[in-house]
């Protein structure tokens, strides 16, 4: 597997897995043209792209799929809940309807190449999701976006070989910045995002010796990248690789199949 954080935080989220024949996108908050020139960089075709799974519809993480489905006729995949309860994003970011599909948590999803197993997340965006998915006998494990650990997640992170976990925010940096009080309030509460401590831990208590771990979606303003390495430095042991991906950083890495 080749795979690419294309970017994370607020600035745009996006992450494609390849498996050499197939592509999976999860989250489109960027351009087609940054998506697309990433790809060709990569030496990642377009044509491979079998679909793409959107976590929420909040525009950084889905500003870019209108455009993605209008081009290449992507389908597009949200949770039933999201259908549902965001009609006016879905018009207002020009989602194309008709390549527009649902997943009730708990369904399976087959693709080429993937099996994704969705799971609702905690964030003031209804319907909002994390995957997790097996492809070669490997698995991974995205969770973003959350206020809290949904209980479905301690044991898909178990059997994940490969994980991408939000970091969002330093507790300390949040309560003594410049956010107003109700801003403060909704990122650390249950459905804003995760604070490092919470999601190192989280991370530790899940991994074992082998698994890759990404933290992602740094707060510009709430975090900085040395701390959550001071957080992974105490708490993740020897022999799991971690990568601290910073806000708007590219990151790529290769995972072999089983």
């Amino acid at each position: 597997m080749h795979y690419v954080v294309v970017t994370t935080g607020s600035c745009g989220n996006c992450y494609i897995f390849y498996t050499g024949r197939d592509t999976l996108i999860i989250d489109d908050g960027v351009t087609f043209t940054k998506l697309s020139e990433t790809m060709r960089n990569h030496e990642i075709p377009l044509d491979t792209i079998r679909a793409l799974f959107i976590t929420h519809l909040h525009p950084d993480h889905s500003k870019g799929v209108g455009v993605l489905q209008r081009r290449l006729g992507v389908p597009a995949y949200i949770s039933d809940v999201s259908m549902e309860k965001n009609e006016s994003l879905i018009i207002k970011q020009k989602i194309e309807r008709s390549l527009l599909h649902t997943f009730a948590f708990g369904d399976r999803i087959s693709i080429p190449g993937f099996d994704i197993l969705p799971f609702a997340t905690s964030h003031d965006s209804d319907g909002s999701a994390g995957f997790a998915f097996t492809s070669d006998g490997v698995g991974y494990f995205l969770m973003t976006d959350t206020g809290i650990i949904p209980d479905e997640a301690w044991d898909l992170s178990r059997s994940a070989d490969v994980k991408f976990i939000e970091s969002n925010y330093d507790e300390e940096m949040l309560e003594k910045g410049s956010y107003p009080q109700f801003l403060k309030n909704r990122i650390s509460g249950r459905w804003g995002h995760l604070e490092n401590k919470t999601a190192v831990d989280f991370a530790g208590k899940t991994s074992k010796q082998g698994d890759s771990i990404s933290f992602v979606h740094l707060s510009a303003n709430n975090n900085t990248p040395e701390l959550v390495r001071k957080v992974v430095n105490e708490v993740i042991p020897s022999g799991i690789f971690c990568k601290v991906c910073c806000r708007g950083e590219l990151f790529e890495g290769f995972r072999d199949g089983k």
